[in-house]
């Protein structure tokens, strides 16, 4: 920079007033002069008042001629060797209470002509000064304390006077700034050396040469941080008030390179560098950009008046102030000094300068300068905590804090580098220079003659014919190698080699992956810089050292230091892994080369169970940043599948196919999941190797449709798969071989998982969660070639896996635990329902159905096959906890219900059945249709019971339309805890088939009657003998009177006589009648009166008491359990009580799957917000081409008034309006089709629902909430609010929940407009069609769903620090929150996705900071290819919802929250009877 101007520093015997103090010297004799001087200083230094007590006198010097004559003799004992250290102490005192003349209060002791010219005499006292400093040669420690002490007095008064003299002229400035560049260079010019102690008489002026490899000891040493912190601080200082000319500027450099030797050097390099980088990026990037962490005393380093015009130029110059930072690693350049040659020269031993000891330390001083550049690089990108004191922690450039390791942070929304940093191209017109040069220290840039897919075990220098970058080869490396290896003097001389010099070139790698990773969207780096990058990068990566090197293990012999081993990493292959893990995540053009160096490093790294690393590094963030980068380059091969690429350093013209590296890919990833042990990464690779699977089956699918549709010439899309690949011989090669087929990948991932999860993951409930939903994404592949004893082992361990985590010890079982039963047995009715075939097999029945009764039991009945089953009631009912028997139930159900039948007729959108009360009311006979049907009405008509205490019956006795067989006839709906069914029963004696068929026999006729009966007597009974009328009356038979004279005497009588005389008529001819009858019988057949008949039909039936009866519910024990029992079998409910068909309702809208609704927004580059982010959806021409036919990956499209299943918000789930509400889709659009006005995207298994809204904007977004916070604290009142409304007006509504497939029979069903938005439907809540529907969830039914998922198409990667996640919640209401739900309480889970130009995707996920942490598949940082991206975010998101479910406390299964419901109307609407009055309850009809 000032090459062209000459230097002031002149030779240190030529500077310090040395001809008057000469003269001096030369004038008297050494005693003499002694004397003098020692007299002198003790006379004036008694006067000053430090040595005796008083105030300090007056100085009696009052004219120039005075000071003439002493100021050489104090300048002369300032000489004086350090065995006078009273005269020197003396000087001191006296110079330094003189030089108070230039503050604004000297002292008293100041002589009169200093205080008028003290500009003047203050530079001939600072020339004298020098004398202090100037090295004594070989001295003792105690006596090199003694000088350092003065000298430190001597640095804190010119300090002092630099910061608080108002007087200083330029001329001092500069004589003050030239003194302590000649200190400097006399303390720190010379080697450092050890001393032995200090011998009686003069003072030697020999080094001796009695080394060591130790730290030196001399007095540079000692002073070397104390003289450069006050050079530099006051340079600072005079750069704010009088700026340094030119030539002293080229001084300083010149100085500074020849003390780069010096540790301290570097060290407060580093520190003014940080100083002046704080304040510079303050004023070029505002105060919102991330500062550098300083300690309090740098902060005041800076004065406080200095511009910034001269803050930037200071800071260039002393960037620039040691030269070029690379020649730190070039021991012959920095010891191409004057003071090292004089060193050769005068040392017997040391025949060469770069062979002084001293410069062991190069290494250590060469990574603490690289360090520095390194800490400069974070701070221009922002890199948060970029402080001077990571520099001296081994390892800087493999911190955890690095840039690229966004896993690391403990929060994820944290930025790790600021938005508003400078291109990397402007980093690297700074630094690239330095940068570039030191990560190609000693490289072979000459290419070799064949490929290497490796790392390559000849790198680094070991041929002659390879030309260096550096100097390390040549005679002086040549005299090195030559010396001679015995004697005690050989291990003391350097010996450096380039292996010394791994730790300060890895710094230089990691520090430019950092600049290359902070690429931003769009951005672009000029190809010069991006071919030395790749260069750098491989020389690095092919690193033959595999020993690590501490800087401070200099002094071991180099055998003992470098020994190759096994499973070791090199330093800066170890520095690229870490710092550049997103190196194939951007858009880097080329970067692609790289991948087979990479890939010889992480083979070195992943599948090495015991790994040595470099330093302090732990090995688990090493794995990790490999896992990363790992799971970065697995699409490729499968993506670029015709691409052939040239490795660096390859001049031979053969090309890599990155498709043959897909073997390699593949058997690093399993490889590397058998030996992890941390979670963290094991989940990581758990989501990369489903992704491997997933990506070889679509791939799989997609090749043969297109080999169906396209036989020849068939045009290979950059996102379709190739199974031939034709290479430059023109054969054809198949891509994906039968080892690395989708189906050959299904099964090892099986085999890996199920045996690492029942061996060693079963302990950590992360791991064994990402194992399981791996598992789960595997069931549901379609594969061509699956194989069913594969699937049935798969089954088999899982069930083993349960059983081996209930078995597990008491102690052991915890929430964690059983989250993990809980997840295992979701995973196994995932298989059951995805391979129903699997149930055929009588032993995988038998296995499934023991697991089943274990979770629910706590037991099996036979635990050997030898063992005798011990039955139900034998056994005690202790499951492993509430929660593992509800999963247990779950599967029993889905094994019940599902397998083999899902999805149903009604289709994937609904388990339960359609039909309900009014559905079924209005297809039977009896219904008019001319009344307003409600639910209120409906129930009615229908029997309710509740058996079990969890199945609630409603018995229709009246039969459907359809049906005209006058058979007794009952129609029931089942509501269980599962969902809802509708059965039709009639009593038949037959069955169906047959009893409409027609019988053709013969008929044989009456048999013949048989005349001979025997003889009939007809006998008259007599009641009295026949002589009784012959028996006179005597006088006692008078004296009753007769019947006539009593029936005359009273009119009463004679009423009641005419009364017992027709009643006696009545009964003669009752008689007669059947006298006639009985002769009729007699006589002899045939007789056609008397012949059998069939009995007129009957058409009224009681059928529910039947079903009951048949059910065995209505028995004698069942009717008295029903009356007496607290919780009967057989329990009747009142349908005619208020709120009854409401709460009916609230049963059927508690839904039998889980729930959940993920929430789609594009983010255009630098939006931030809301309303401009919801305006993307609008037209299809505002967002990426590729964003509609992700959506459509997503899930399937539904109206959300036609469709019965959930929708995304309560309004309008679980229900169906008329066919006048249907709406359109814009085939135009972007998105905002799907934002739940008219319809959604939504997916559906047997056990989940999810749906994907794309929320548009609406008029409830710039008109109803004006600011977000409001908004969302008032969600919970306005669904309070609503429920209670449609509480308090009853069960009635036009609207049919759950309504049926059948055709509405009435037409007048009250018609609605089309909602607006879900925004608008819960701040208002008004209109017929809102009213008729409810929010209605408890708070037992809304556990959990106070968290959102978001998934966010990104244009610009760096928006996803900026998304406006809490503004965009009032978007995103679906009903089910809870009244207490806030912003603050709200957990986002957001998976951000952005588009490269490559055609791939890249992920980043954020807010999974819980227990529970990492839900797969995706991993954040992940890269994957365009066929899967739908299938895989679908899947984590439905991940971290069932994750968050297992976390939380308060969560209830669905079939647990409608038995719940079940239960509650038992208590409200239970009939209390009396058993009269039960049996009367069975045989009444209902209304009819």
């Amino acid at each position: 920079m000032f090459s062209d101007w000459p230097s002031e520093l002149v030779p240190q015997q030529g500077w310090g007033d040395e001809a008057a103090i000469s003269a001096f010297k030369d004038a008297i004799p050494w005693t003499v002069g002694r004397d003098f001087v020692a007299g002198t200083a003790k006379h004036l230094a008694g006067s000053l008042g430090l040595t005796k007590p008083g105030p300090p006198t007056k100085s009696k010097i009052i004219h120039d001629k005075q000071l003439q004559v002493l100021m050489p003799a104090l300048g002369h004992g300032l000489s004086f060797p350090l065995s006078e250290i009273d005269i020197l102490r003396d000087c001191v005192n006296v110079y330094c209470e003189w030089l108070s003349a230039l503050l604004p209060n000297p002292k008293s002791s100041v002589p009169s002509p200093i205080l008028n010219d003290p500009n003047h005499y203050a530079r001939i006292i600072i020339n004298h000064f020098y004398y202090l400093f100037v090295p004594r040669g070989a001295q003792g420690p105690d006596v090199i304390n003694r000088q350092a002490v003065l000298c430190h007095r001597v640095l804190r008064t010119l300090q002092n006077i630099a910061q608080n003299s108002p007087y200083l002229s330029e001329d001092t400035w500069q004589t003050l700034l030239m003194f302590l560049l000649h200190i400097n260079s006399a303390l720190l010019s010379p080697p450092t050396v050890k001393v032995p102690d200090e011998s009686e008489g003069a003072p030697s002026s020999t080094l001796s040469l009695n080394f060591t490899g130790d730290v030196a000891e001399d007095a540079g040493e000692q002073l070397c941080e104390r003289v450069l912190s006050v050079l530099f601080e006051t340079w600072l200082l005079a750069c704010a008030r009088c700026f340094p000319p030119p030539p002293l500027w080229n001084a300083l450099r010149e100085s500074c390179q020849r003390w780069r030797h010096r540790a301290g050097l570097i060290e407060q390099w580093n520190r003014i560098n940080f100083a002046l980088t704080r304040k510079l990026i303050c004023f070029m990037y505002g105060s919102s950009f991330p500062e550098i962490s300083i300690s309090e005393d740098d902060l005041n380093i800076i004065p406080t008046n200095m511009s910034k015009d001269c803050i930037a130029q200071v800071w260039y110059r002393i960037l620039h102030i040691i030269g070029n930072p690379v020649d730190l690693s070039r021991h012959t350049v920095i010891s191409k000094t004057p003071a090292f040659l004089k060193y050769a020269i005068s040392s017997a031993l040391v025949i060469e300068p770069s062979q002084h000891p001293c410069l062991q330390m190069l290494p250590s001083i060469f990574l603490t300068a690289m360090k520095g550049i390194s800490g400069l690089v974070d701070a221009f990108l922002g890199v948060p905590n970029t402080s001077l004191d990571n520099l001296n922690q081994k390892g800087r450039q493999i911190s955890p804090s690095s840039v690229s390791l966004s896993s690391e942070s403990k929060d994820n929304a944290a930025r790790l580098l600021a938005n508003g940093r400078p291109k990397c191209n402007s980093i690297l017109h700074l630094f690239g220079p330095w940068l570039f040069e030191a990560a190609l220290i000693n490289c072979n840039l000459q290419a070799s003659p064949g490929s290497q897919h490796k790392s390559d075990a000849g790198g680094g220098a070991s041929s002659g014919a390879r030309r260096p970058v550096s100097g390390f080869g040549g005679e002086v490396a040549k005299k090195t190698t030559d010396a001679p290896a015995s004697g005690d003097h050989s291990e003391r001389l350097t010996n450096l080699m380039p292996q010394h010099f791994q730790g300060g070139r890895a710094e230089a790698l990691g520090a430019l992956c950092r600049i290359f990773c902070s690429k931003k969207t769009g951005e672009e780096i000029l190809p010069v810089y991006l071919a030395r990058f790749y260069i750098a990068l491989h020389q690095g990566l092919r690193e033959s050292d595999t020993a690590i090197l501490s800087p401070h293990e200099s002094s071991q012999p180099p055998t003992q230091r470098y020994s190759t081993k096994a499973g070791m990493c090199s330093e800066t292959a170890a520095s690229v892994l870490v710092n550049g893990v997103d190196l194939f995540r951007l858009d880097l053009q080329g970067v692609v080369s790289l991948v087979p160096s990479v890939l010889g490093v992480l083979e070195c790294v992943l599948p090495e169970g015991e790994l040595s690393t470099p330093l302090q590094l732990p090995v688990t963030l090493l794995r990790r940043a490999a896992t990363h980068i790992l799971l970065s380059i697995l699409p490729l091969p499968l993506h670029f599948q015709g691409l052939q690429v040239k490795e660096i350093g390859n001049n031979s013209g053969e090309r890599l196919a990155l498709s043959h590296l897909r073997p390699q890919l593949v058997n690093l990833l399993t490889n590397a999941l058998q030996v992890e042990t941390d979670p963290s990464n094991t989940q990581m690779l758990l989501g990369g190797l489903l992704f491997c699977v997933q990506d070889a089956a679509l791939c799989e699918v997609m090749d043969s449709i297109s080999q169906h549709n396209f036989s020849t010439d068939r045009d290979h899309n950059i996102m379709s798969s190739a199974t031939m690949l034709t290479t430059t011989d023109g054969e054809a090669t198949p891509i994906l071989e039968d080892s690395d087929s989708a189906h050959a990948l299904f099964v090892r991932s099986i085999y890996l998982v199920c045996h690492r999860l029942i061996s060693s993951w079963k302990s950590d409930v992360n791991v064994s969660l990402a194992g399981l939903e791996l598992l789960s994404g595997l069931a549901r592949l379609s594969i061509a070639e699956q194989d069913g004893l594969e699937c049935k082992r798969a089954v088999k361990w899982l069930c083993d896996y349960i059983a081996s985590q209930c078995y597990r010890p008491p102690r052991a079982h915890s929430k964690d635990l059983h989250s993990t039963i809980v997840a295992a047995f979701h995973c196994a009715s995932v298989w059951l329902v995805a391979h129903p075939y699997l149930l055929q097999d009588k032993e995988c029945l038998a296995t499934v159905l023991e697991v089943v009764e274990l979770g629910i039991s706590g037991s099996k009945s036979q635990v050997k096959s030898s063992d005798a089953p011990r039955l139900k009631h034998e056994k005690e009912l202790k499951p492993a906890s509430m929660r593992v028997r509800d999963a247990a139930e779950a599967l029993l159900s889905c094994v019940l219900s599902q397998v083999g039948t899902f999805p149903s007729v009604c289709g994937a959108e609904s388990l339960s059945s359609l039909l309900d009360e009014m559905t079924l009311l209005r297809h039977c006979n009896t219904w008019g249709g001319s009344d307003q049907l409600t639910r209120d009405s409906a129930a009615q008509h229908f029997r309710y019971f509740v058996a079990q205490n969890s199945i609630m019956l409603a018995l229709l006795e009246q039969p459907l339309g359809n049906h005209q067989d006058p058979q007794p006839t009952v129609t029931a709906l089942i509501r269980g805890p599962f969902g809802r069914v509708a059965w039709t029963m009639q009593l038949r004696h037959l069955p169906r088939h047959k009893s409409s068929a027609k019988l053709y026999t013969v008929n044989p006729g009456r048999p013949l009657p048989m005349n001979d009966v025997g003889i009939k007597h007809n006998v008259k009974p007599k009641y009295f003998p026949d002589s009784v009328e012959r028996i006179p009356l005597c006088k006692a038979d008078k004296s009753v009177p007769s019947l006539e004279s009593v029936i005359m005497n009273e009119e009463k009588s004679t009423l009641e006589h005419e009364k017992l005389l027709q009643i006696l008529d009545h009964q003669i001819a009752f008689e007669e009648n059947v006298q006639r009858q009985v002769e009729r019988e007699t006589s002899e057949y045939p007789d056609v009166e008397t012949e059998c008949v069939a009995p007129s039909l009957c058409h009224e039936f009681q059928t529910a008491r039947l079903l009951l009866s048949h059910f065995g519910f209505l028995s004698l024990d069942a009717l008295q359990e029903s009356v007496e029992s607290a919780v009967p079998s057989l329990v009747a409910l009142d349908s005619s009580m208020a709120g009854f068909a409401r709460d009916l309702e609230i049963l059927d809208n508690t839904n039998n799957r889980t729930v959940d609704t993920a929430h789609v927004f594009y983010v255009q580059a630098g939006q931030t917000a809301p309303l401009d982010i919801l305006s993307n959806v609008v037209s299809c021409s505002s967002v990426h081409p590729h964003f509609m036919e992700f959506l459509n990956g997503l899930g399937w499209t539904v109206n959300v008034h036609q469709h019965p299943g959930w929708t995304g918000h309560v309004s309008t789930a679980f229900s169906v309006t008329p066919q006048s509400q249907e709406g359109t889709i814009d085939s135009n659009h972007g998105g905002s089709g799907f934002s739940g006005k008219t319809h959604v995207l939504y997916w559906s298994d047997a056990l989940s629902e999810m749906a994907f809204v794309v929320p548009a904007p609406s008029q409830g977004l710039t008109a109803c909430h004006p600011s977000s916070s409001g908004n969302i604290n008032t969600v919970g009142l306005v669904l309070d609010s609503y429920d209670k409304a449609v509480s308090g007006g009853g069960g009635g509504g036009s609207g049919s929940e759950r309504s049926d497939s059948l055709p509405p029979c009435d037409a007048d069903v009250e018609g609605s407009s089309s909602i607006s938005s879900h925004a608008s439907q819960t701040s208002y809540g008004q209109g017929s069609e809102n009213r008729s529907r409810k929010f209605g969830r408890q708070t037992s039914a809304v556990a959990c769903s106070d968290h959102k998922v978001y998934i966010v198409w990104l244009e610009s990667f760096d928006d996803c620090y900026t998304f406006p996640a809490l503004e965009l919640l009032p978007e995103t209401v679906t009903g089910l929150e809870s009244s207490s739900w806030k912003d603050k309480e709200a957990m986002v889970y957001i998976i951000f996705i952005h588009a490269l130009t490559n055609g791939l995707f890249r992920i980043r996920l954020q807010g999974q900071n819980a227990k529970l942490n990492m839900a797969g598949p995706l991993v954040d940082g992940q890269v994957v290819s365009r066929r899967v991206l739908g299938t895989l975010v679908r899947q984590t998101a439905l991940n971290m919802c069932r994750r968050r479910r297992l976390e939380s406390d308060s969560y209830q299964p669905p079939h647990v929250r409608r038995k719940l419901r079940i239960q509650e109307m038992v208590q409200k609407y239970r009939y209390e009877m009396n058993e009269p009055e039960f049996y009367t309850h069975l045989f009444t009809s209902p209304l009819c």
